[in-house]
């Protein structure tokens, strides 16, 4: 999708949004800025050396009760060398990937879905070793559900502009209390990739079981607007297909079984 057609989108969205947000309505505004010691996307090691990942996130109540959301988020990339990884080099201090989303969020008891769009951006797409890459769109569901503590979710996220076709996600994720200050939040979940998903994001036209991920994260509540977060992640590709893929994708390889760190501190008003 170019760029006018992803702009005339979010600009229906906004107009839409301005119908239903009251009148007296204050905007909740959640600013991150978090570092990690490698950049992954669905299961492919996008740079293997560490970034930094800003996000700006606004959220306003509806006329319903319900909240629609406003972010953009990016990577940047601090060292000129991605190595094995499926971004190019020399892109140190600029942004390589650029996210924008914009969603509307209902609770019904128990359930909540999560419904909007998501645009990406790749600034050096013309750079990628197997082909090009530049902006694409997704629309996307997420259904969660607190079930014994729990929270359950799947997702659905079809990408109507450059691939056309589906990619979807099921996992699980629970905080624990360890203090009045700190809470432990774990996450794991696996992605399902239809072949033209596969296509655009690992260069393989083939389907499977793509990406197996975990997170264990701890948060402490410095202040009642400050959260300080140090997280410990992992991703694995599980179809042997792609995973030998990624091993041939570039002339050094690519990181197929990622471990990485981050470190943030996140503000909300």
């Amino acid at each position: 999708m170019n760029r006018r057609a992803t702009g005339s989108l979010s600009l229906v969205c906004l107009s839409a949004a301005a119908c239903l947000v009251p009148e007296d309505a204050k905007p909740e505004v959640g600013l991150l800025v978090q570092g990690a010691s490698k950049f992954v996307h669905r299961g492919i090691t996008n740079v293997d050396n560490p970034v930094l990942q800003p996000r700006l996130a606004l959220a306003l109540p509806t006329v319903h009760g319900d909240r629609i959301g406003v972010a953009v988020e990016g990577n940047m990339d601090l060292r000129n060398d991605t190595g094995g990884a499926w971004f190019p080099d020399g892109h140190a201090g600029r942004f390589t990937q650029i996210e924008a989303i914009v969603d509307y969020t209902k609770t019904f008891g128990d359930v909540t879905v999560r419904a909007g769009v998501h645009n990406y951006n790749l600034p050096n797409g013309l750079e990628f070793p197997n082909g090009e890459r530049g902006a694409t769109s997704e629309v996307f569901v997420l259904v969660s559900a607190n079930v014994l503590e729990a929270t359950p979710y799947f997702s659905w996220h079809y990408d109507f502009d450059e691939v056309r076709a589906p990619y979807y996600r099921a996992g699980i994720t629970e905080s624990f209390a360890l203090s009045e200050d700190f809470t432990l939040i774990l996450d794991g979940s696996l992605g399902y990739a239809t072949s033209a998903q596969s296509a655009w994001l690992y260069g393989l036209d083939e389907s499977g079981f793509a990406d197996l991920r975990g997170k264990a994260e701890i948060a402490y509540q410095y202040d009642p607007r400050t959260t300080v977060l140090a997280g410990v992640h992992g991703s694995a590709i599980v179809d042997s297909g792609i995973d030998r893929w990624f091993r041939d994708i570039a002339p050094q390889g690519i990181d197929d079984d990622p471990i990485w760190f981050t470190l943030g501190i996140a503000w909300a008003f």
